[in-house]
Parts: C-alpha cells; structure tokens; sequence
C-alpha cells in the first residue's frame, strides 16, 4: 500500500508540474482558468492509485544487435516451492540466544503513515460535525434578502463564512452599512455559486490521504489562494469600489477565526497579499464559461493519462513453425527398475539402461551409480552416500543399504517391467490416494480407460505398462501395490524430477477433507502473495527449531507427521550443519513466495541461510525447506591443471551449490577429498540441474563423460549456482554481470508462459522436462495468483543477476511481481516467479 500511494503521489506531482509549466508557459493569468485546470489535477490525484498503470502504450521493438551465443542461458534455478532437496527443520523449544533484533521497516512505514493520515481525516471529521451543528443551530436572517442565498446569523462566528451552500453571519451583520453588507453577501456567493466548498473539501481529503507529498499542502493552498481571487472579483464588480472594498476586507479580517472546514471571507494571513492584488489590478478577470471549462480539462487529460499510464515493450512475435496440431498420442514407458522402500516415505529406486545403472532416492535427481572394484556400488545422496552390493540387489528382494555408517533394510516393493494386465480388473485401482499433506491422486476408470487426477491439476490417461503398472506424461510410473489380502493399498509414483513416492489409499471421508484443505490454502496465497506479509510466529518457530535441532532434540509434537518424519531421517546431518553455522544472530523476513511459504534469511556466527515456512491452520509446522548459503567466501573457478594442488578447508561453512549442464551431452561430478582423490558423485545429463549440500571452498571437478576435466569449482557466494556451457568453461565467476541487455526472445517467453499459466494451460512442449514437472506441481498457485493480480500490462527488463539471470517485472491491473526466467533454443530452462535470493 506504502508503494502504491508513493507511485501515485510522484505521478501527481509530475502532472502538478506539467499543467504548471504549461499555465506559465502560455503566461495564462485568468484566476477562472487556473481554477479549472488545477481542479482537473486535484481529480485526478485522488484517481491516481485507482488508474495509474491502466492506460499503457506497447511499443515493439526489434531485439538489440547483441552477440549473444547460441547457448547463452541464465543459471539460477526456480525456487517455486516444490519439492526439492533440502534439509527441513522443525520447531522446538527455546534455547538461550544472541538477542535477534529484526525491525520490519514496512511495518514502522505504515503505522507512521496510518497515524498521521488518521489524524487528519479526523481533524477534518470533527470540523465537519461541528461546523454542521453550528449551521443547524444558526437562525435564518429576517427582511429582504440582498442575494439569492442561504443566509443565516449565528453567535458562534465573528465574521462571514461559507460552510456547503449556507453564509453564516454574526449578529453584528445587520448594523454595518449596505455597501459592506452587499460586498460580503457577494463575496460569500460567489463561493457558494463556485462551490468552492466542495472543492476544498476534496483538496483537504487528498492532503490527508497524501501528507507525505509536498504537493498535496500546496495544493490546497493554490486552490485556496483561487477561490478567494475570484471571490473578490465578482464583489468588486458588483460593488464597483476596489478601494472601498479593499477597507471592508481589512476590516473583516480582524474579527473572523473559522474552522477548519468554512470559508471565511478574509483570514489575516492572507489578507494582505488579496489587498496588494486589488489595488494593482488594473481589470477583473473575465468569467469562464463551462463550454470553455471543458475546453481546458480536454486539453489536461492527455497529461493526465500520461502521467498515469506507463509504457511497456515487446519483441516481435517469431515466426510460427508449422505443426501438427492435432492430439499428441501418449507414449508408453517402460524401463528397467526395481524400488525399495527405506521407509514410510523415501524409495530408492535403481535404473538399467544397458549397462550403466542409475539410482534415485526420492526427492532428489536421478543419478549415475559408481561400482567400485570389489563390485559395491555407490549413490551420491546430499544427504549421506548411500553404498550395497551390487550382486546382491540381482538376487535378492532386499538390499542392506549403507549411509552415513549405518545400515538401513530396503524392501523391494515393486519392480519392472511386469506380466500384462487385463483391463477387466481397472475397477480394483479406482479411488483415492494420500500423495502429500495436502495433495491427494484420484483414479477413475473411463470405459477401458484409466485415468489420473492430483489435487489442483488437470486429468491425464495412464497407460498400461504390465500387472499393476502404469505409464503416464511419457516417463512417469504409476505402480500399485498390495497388501497381505492381495488388495490395493498404496502406490507407487515415479517422475525423473522428484524420484518415488509413497501414496497410501484412503478413503472418500480423507480425500474430502484433504482436497479442502488444499482448497482453503489455495484461496489464500494469491493475496497472502500480493501483500507480502508473514504468518504471526512464523520467526519464532524457526528460532525454536534451530536451536531444537542444534541440541538434537526436535519436538515433534509442533510439526506435521511428514515434516516429522522427514526430520527424524536426517536429524544427524541437520544437527551438524546447525553446529557448524554457529549461534544465529538475525533473522529477517523476505517475503512471500508463491506456494505460500514465508521467506526468511537467517544470518549465523560462521554464514547466512534461508527458511521457508509453511504454517499449518492448527500451528503446526507443515513444512520447511533449508538452505543453507555459506559465508562471505566468494568462492570461484579454479583452472583444470590446479586439480592436483587444491584442497578443501576444514570447519568451513555449509552451503547449497547447484550445477546446471548446457553442455549439450553428460558431465560428471566429481568432489575431492582430502588428499586430493576423485569421489564420483553424479552423471548430470543435459539441461538438467544436480544440488548438494558440501562447504565453502570444498573443490569439486567438473568433467565430460569421459572423465576429462572440464573446470573444478570451489563453494562460495559467486558459484552457489553455476552454468557448465562450453562457451564460459573456466571463466570467473560473475561474467553475466557485464551484460545490460535481456536474452533474445526472453521477454516474449515469458509473456507466452503468463498466459498459458493464468488459462491454466501451460505450453509444457517448450519447457524441458524439469520445468515442465515444476510448473505442473505449481500450477493450481500460480493460475490463482495471476487471476489475483490481474490482466498482464506491461512486462519490463530490470537487469542480469550476478547468476545470469533475466529479472523482469510483470505489471498487472491488480499488482506487480518479479519474474525470472532462462530461455535457450526457444526452450524455458529456468523460471521463477516472487521473491528469489
């Protein structure tokens, strides 16, 4: 609101300037004209919050001759808050502390502006009531009347004043002479005629609702100083005595003391500037009629619909490529996989393609599986290796699981591919299954045909892959499992982007009331999102949970069961990473994001981190994802041939890197250890991300498929995220800082993702595959935010982020919101919508 009422007073003031430049520079001195267009100007003051943004002007504009390369691309990734791999924190019990002094500066603005605009419209309120009972209780003059007017005597006024359409007198009026009595009846009409009044009033209400605009108290001086000029003007003329009227001026002046709301005819502080004035005035100003008045607010308006409007740019529309637009047949997917379940909710699920093998834990990437020579083969969890032997998982329903030193049992819970399926049995998958908190899957059956629903999303056909197995959006598995009965009871739901999933089947009481729940925090965040403003105690409960965790006794009791058993898993890793951070210092809000989560940054003894907070209507905590940011380390890119003579530090801070590949094949991972040793943590393929969770200035070598080294990246504020492009292999870090101009067709992009978004029909085909799967999962959100905000205005570049990014501001009839987006072949590889750090 602060930002808003700030705009609309700057554009006022530019429209106050305008119309003043103009006034002086056709050296207009009718006090009538003047009147007229500064009227037209308070109008549209008042109008501004509501129209500004409104009237815009599109202008295209060929793309800059830039030299851009074909894989040019931003590297930061969408914080949308989807499920990503972190590390969650739950609330607990206070621990003692540094003392955290945060000041909401928004929150210290708006109290200030609140108060002070409060006590003027209440100022002007009380003299309203008061001045009305004045004039109620006022008797009205007897004998002949001099003007055609509302002429009334009271007591409670030492001179003539005007309040609405009514002159107020005192009970000395009746013993002046005629002339003076004719010259204020004239004066005090004239007003009345011109109700000015009314347009004080207006002026009075605008200073009010904009006192911290200088423009605003002048104003209502201008109009003031106006509306007395004319005044005098028309007495003068039916006097026909400027010196005589002059005297009854001065005389008046030292007898009146009006309220706030009346028009008095004569206040010293101004009389002596209107004396000066009648006496130098060598002719009255000619009278304006409404014909001509209109003239001259039809001459104002186009300034007014600029200074309300705002210009917005767009890159042409490419060229169409022709496409079959008839109905994509879905394809079917059938890879070679076996899950194990590690618990109630995490699956590790192992992948054959020919002879490599890959593995996926659930929530994070699928990645390449290391065999060593005594046949153990190894997966880079963030979380902790996870090692076993890989005869073993050929010949066994179980695998014995090695992380972080302990063994863990993992049940193989489903396998493919399986036995054909006959589509007379579909009837046992139909109905409903707890996916997430607030998420549930509904399968129905359409003829011979099986289709799937999640909370918030469109239905989708699933095709049959083999007994109990089905295939979906291409590279989704849909496997359901039974009990000891031989009944469906769970499913097991595989995408590339967030691994396994556990979904129990639940019935129509639970899935009611989860679709409820998801419809009540869908009807929430689109204005808990425009108006950026945390959830009461949300910093508090993330206070409790670090120093919980810090101790390593979360209380479980102040989280959901999902939250809970998230961090029972990782309680170890999460209480080193918070005893390596140190004692936090601060902690601050950033804003809302768009899943609704609250954004805080924390900063701690030894680095800074980021929580987002999602807080359940019973005040529990739902959700919480952790990053931690490490510390005021650059970081950077060390050269291939330093491989052999870098080294990691101990006790450095933690931190979250991601490495995005535009390589256009594979690239590995590779972290070194303390002696300098290779350990293989990953295969990345194209225009696919990988994050973990390792220290400031911990190396880590980046290579090709072959094992060649490419570049070796230390942790560190500049290379939290980093682009591996062929065109920047071994460039320092922040290259993206030097350019000033978008990427090619970006703007278009995003203007073309808006659109599809708030119709709720997104053009997945030009996303990759990760964005696609974000967007589906942030769908319902996005499309409700939109619809809040309103129709899209303009789109504006804002400039490149030290992470080669594309910052654009969307302006909508309802709001604003920053964008961030990546565009490489006419593909989005990156987007994010709110705030991002």
């Amino acid at each position: 609101m602060i930002a808003t009422l700030a705009e609309a007073a700057l554009r006022s003031f530019v429209l106050g300037g305008v119309v003043w430049f103009g006034l002086n520079l056709f050296r207009v001195r009718n006090p009538h004209v003047h009147m007229t267009a500064w009227v037209v100007v308070l109008l549209a003051s008042l109008a501004m919050p509501f129209v500004m943004h409104w009237p815009t002007l599109t202008i295209t504009r060929m793309p800059l001759p830039v030299s851009v390369p074909d894989d040019f691309l931003p590297a930061d990734i969408s914080m949308l808050e989807a499920p990503q791999p972190a590390l969650p924190i739950p609330p607990g019990v206070v621990a003692p502390a540094k003392a955290v002094v945060s000041i909401n500066w928004w929150l210290v603005a708006t109290i200030v502006y609140a108060g002070v605009a409060g006590a003027l419209l209440l100022r002007l309120a009380i003299g309203l009531c008061l001045t009305w009972r004045l004039a109620r209780a006022a008797r009205p003059m007897s004998g002949p009347q001099l003007i055609d007017a509302d002429v009334r005597v009271s007591r409670e006024v030492g001179g003539p004043v005007t309040f609405g359409s009514t002159i107020l007198v005192p009970p000395q009026f009746s013993g002046w002479d005629a002339k003076k009595r004719l010259a204020v009846l004239a004066h005090e009409g004239a007003h009345v005629a011109n109700r000015d009044f009314y347009v004080l009033l207006l002026a009075s209400l605008n200073r009010a609702v904009f006192w911290f605009s200088p423009f605003s108290w002048w104003q209502l001086a201008r109009l003031a100083e106006l509306a007395e000029i004319i005044s005098d003007a028309e007495a003068i003329e039916v006097i026909d005595d400027r010196w005589s009227y002059a005297e009854i001026l001065l005389d008046v002046a030292t007898s009146v003391n009006p309220r706030p709301v009346e028009l008095a005819m004569a206040r010293v502080s101004t009389v002596r500037a209107r004396v000066k004035r009648i006496i130098a005035a060598a002719a009255m100003p000619v009278a304006v009629g409404w014909r001509k008045r209109l003239w001259i607010a039809a001459a104002i308006i186009p300034a007014v619909i600029v200074s309300a409007g705002m210009i917005a740019y767009r890159t042409p529309d490419p060229v169409p490529v022709a496409a079959d637009t008839g109905e994509v047949p879905a394809q079917h997917y059938r890879p070679f996989v076996n899950f194990y379940a590690m618990g109630p909710g995490s699956v590790f699920a192992i992948f054959r393609e020919g002879d490599d093998l890959y593995g996926q834990l659930t929530g994070q990437r699928r990645l390449r599986l290391t065999v060593g020579s005594d046949g153990t083969a190894a997966y880079a969890a963030p979380s902790g290796e996870i090692t076993f032997p890989l005869d073993a998982e050929r010949r066994s329903s179980e695998l014995t699981l090695r992380m972080n030193g302990r063994d863990i049992r993992a049940v193989r819970v489903a396998e493919m591919p399986t036995a054909a399926v006959d589509p007379a049995s579909l009837d046992q998958y139909v109905g409903w299954y707890r996916i997430a908190p607030n998420r549930v899957l509904t399968l129905r059956r359409d003829g011979d045909r099986l289709w799937l629903r999640e909370t918030g999303q469109g239905a989708t056909q699933v095709l049959a892959e083999g007994a109990d197995a089905f295939s979906f959006r291409g590279d989704h598995l849909l496997i359901f499992l039974r009990d000891e009965q031989s009944k469906v009871a769970r499913v097991l739901v595989q995408s590339a982007t967030f691994g396994a999933r556990l979904a129990p089947r639940v019935d129509a009481a639970v899935a009611q009331a989860v679709e409820a729940d998801f419809t009540r925090r869908l009807a929430e965040v689109p204005d808990r999102f425009r108006e950026q403003v945390p959830v009461a105690g949300g910093k508090e409960m993330i206070l409790r949970g670090i120093e919980d965790l810090r101790a390593g006794t979360p209380n479980y009791d102040r989280t959901s069961a999902p939250l809970a058993a998230k961090v029972h898993r990782q309680l170890n890793e999460m209480r080193e990473a918070f005893q390596a951070l140190g004692v936090v210092e601060s902690i601050f809000f950033r804003g809302v994001g768009p899943g609704g989560y609250d954004i805080y940054g924390a900063k701690f003894e030894n680095g800074t981190a980021e929580f987002r907070l999602m807080i359940e209507p019973d005040g529990k905590a739902g959700d919480v994802i952790f990053r931690p940011d490490g510390n005021d380390e650059l970081g950077g890119i060390v050269p291939c041939s330093e491989e052999a003579r870098v080294r990691g530090r101990a006790g450095t801070s933690p931190i979250r890197i991601m490495v995005y590949n535009e390589m256009g094949d594979d690239i590995q991972v590779f972290n070194l250890d303390a002696d300098g040793n290779r350990r293989m943590q990953s295969t990345v393929r194209p225009n696919v991300s990988w994050a973990s969770t390792t220290t400031v200035n911990n190396p880590w070598v980046i290579a090709d498929k072959s094992g060649r080294c490419l570049e070796v990246l230390l942790p560190g504020r500049q290379t939290r995220f980093h682009n591996v492009e062929a065109s920047n292999i071994g460039a320092r870090p922040g290259r993206a800082a030097r350019r000033a101009v978008p990427i090619a067709n970006g703007e278009e992009m995003l203007r073309r993702y808006i659109e599809g978004v708030g119709k709720g029909q997104p053009d997945y085909e030009r996303m990759t595959s990760e964005v696609a799967d974000i967007t589906r999962q942030q769908l319902p959100f996005d499309q409700a935010i939109l619809a809040r905000l309103g129709a899209l205005r303009a789109v504006s570049f804002r400039g490149v982020t030290a992470l080669d990014s594309d910052i654009y501001v969307a302006q909508f009839a309802n709001g604003s919101a920053e964008w961030r987006i990546g565009v490489r072949n006419g593909t989005i590889t990156k987007i994010a919508l709110g705030p991002n750090f």
